[in-house]
């Protein structure tokens, strides 16, 4: 054989090989990437930000919900029959600002019918770079999340689908129905342990007072992420309706970082009245604050034992405001819950805590306006 014939017969053989192996990913398509289902019964993968687009792309929804982990907990049955819609809980644990802008934007441009976007503004992913991303024990995949189709070459030929792929099919073998129902995905809390005012007593007993404010915890730097990474994508899609809200927090939580350094109040603070502000030049969007809510946030029964997360009613409660109730449209009366926020803030003690859990309360509603007093 002549040196010409073999270098065409190996390079012919590389390309049938790489070709074969894209193929096989491609029928396989451990992450149901481009298909709801494949040849195997999908069992869905732990790691949200490499499953979502899968589920983004192919799942049915008209509302969307893009947030923290704050948002991992809102069942989409709930939603739907709350709100009269059929919704897909998009949310990203730790994630940045960027990364929930990623969702919303993959979302609406693979969905025609998505017509609703839920989001969560939260202090801490715009608290950097607008284009930071999480990078955790595998590289934030990106290229899965824009409309290239060329960059897909990265998902059929990415070694961390060898495992998956091999996992579904022996999870089809054997029967394994783990992670089989993509509405039961990354919710958590179910057996978290329980908060108890003593713990938080010594936890905000032992804040660590910081002697320089981070240079990106400013109102700027977060400002500046939200221009970028939800201004655009509200001003891209003018027939979109966009919810957006603040989580209700402990009201414990808020205090130590004011603790830490009382400039975190008066920059966060800051924040939310410049938010405010621009969206309200929209009217395609809409803003819920629940972070001035004592009935909740003075309650640590409502939360788990980490000072920051709630129990899966709080998501009900919010989606419950959602439906039946306005959201903020005067700066006047918003102006006024921020001032409540702040008092309550600097004012905190651990002796107005309760630990009673929202469910459980039987307070009457006179009860319940006077705590927000």
């Amino acid at each position: 054989m002549s040196g010409k014939k073999f270098i065409m017969l190996f390079f012919s053989s590389v390309i049938g090989l790489v070709g074969t192996i894209a193929l096989a990913f491609y029928i396989l398509d451990p992450l149901f990437y481009y298909r709801d289902e494949g040849l195997i019964e999908p069992q869905y993968n732990a790691d949200a930000r490499y499953q979502m687009p899968g589920l983004l792309r192919n799942k049915e929804y008209e509302t969307l919900i893009t947030a923290t982990s704050m948002g991992r907990n809102f069942r989409e049955d709930y939603v739907d029959d709350t709100l009269n819609t059929e919704s897909l809980n998009g949310s990203l644990a730790s994630s940045y600002a960027k990364e929930q802008s990623m969702v919303a934007q993959f979302a609406l441009q693979e969905n025609e019918q998505l017509n609703h976007v839920i989001w969560e503004l939260n202090f801490y992913s715009f608290a950097e770079d607008p284009e930071k991303v999480l990078d955790s024990a595998t590289p934030f995949p990106t290229y899965m999340y824009d409309d290239s189709k060329l960059n897909d070459i990265k998902y059929l030929f990415h070694s961390y689908n060898v495992r998956l792929a091999a996992n579904n099919v022996l999870a089809n073998v054997s029967n394994d129905e783990l992670r089989r129902n993509p509405e039961e995905l990354y919710k958590f809390g179910q057996v978290a342990p329980e908060e108890s005012i003593e713990r938080i007593d010594g936890w905000l007993q032992r804040a660590p007072e910081l002697q320089e404010y981070p240079e990106n915890e400013t109102k700027e730097v977060m400002i500046a992420s939200f221009k970028e990474n939800v201004i655009q994508v509200i001003e891209d899609n003018p027939d979109t309706t966009f919810t957006f809200f603040y989580a209700p927090y402990p009201v414990y939580n808020q205090h130590r970082y004011y603790l830490q350094h009382n400039r975190y109040l008066e920059e966060r603070l800051a924040f939310k009245e410049e938010v405010f502000e621009l969206l309200s030049q929209y009217d395609n969007a809409e803003l819920y604050d629940f972070q001035d809510q004592k009935e909740i946030t003075f309650d640590a029964g409502n939360y788990m034992a980490d000072a920051v997360h709630y129990y899966e009613y709080i998501n009900e409660y919010i989606i419950n405001t959602i439906a039946s109730e306005d959201p903020v449209t005067s700066k006047t009366a918003y102006d006024q819950q921020l001032e409540n926020l702040k008092n309550q803030v600097i004012n905190f003690n651990v002796d107005q805590l309760r630990n009673v859990g929202y469910v459980n309360r039987d307070e009457t509603e006179e009860d319940v306006v006077s705590m927000n007093q």
